[in-house]
């Protein structure tokens, strides 16, 4: 079975206390994804983690731009959870609420 990590930015001179957590993949496609050169600037690279990948207080979704809709595509990237993910989801709640008698 897949293990599911989350695949974050880190950027150089950064003092945030949290992950700013771009998807949640594979760890095979997490593999992929950082190896890519695409994936890594003067000042920026994606790095993934397996270690308390469900914590909000340390994992905090952010907007994907589409700046790596091509290496997505390139290496068929899954993913399993982003913050668009998150929000369709909080939608859905808010369209079907519960009937309570």
């Amino acid at each position: 079975m897949p293990t599911d990590v989350v695949v974050f930015i880190a950027s150089k001179n950064t003092t945030s206390t949290h992950r700013r957590v771009l998807w949640r993949v594979s760890e095979g496609d997490a593999r992929k994804l950082c190896s890519d050169d695409r994936t890594s600037g003067r000042n920026h690279m994606l790095c993934w983690t397996a270690h308390e990948i469900d914590d909000p207080e340390i994992n905090r979704y952010v907007r994907d731009t589409g700046s790596y809709a091509q290496v997505l595509a390139e290496h068929q990237v899954v993913v399993l959870g982003s913050l668009a993910a998150a929000g369709q989801k909080q939608s859905q709640r808010r369209t079907h609420p519960r009937h309570v008698a």
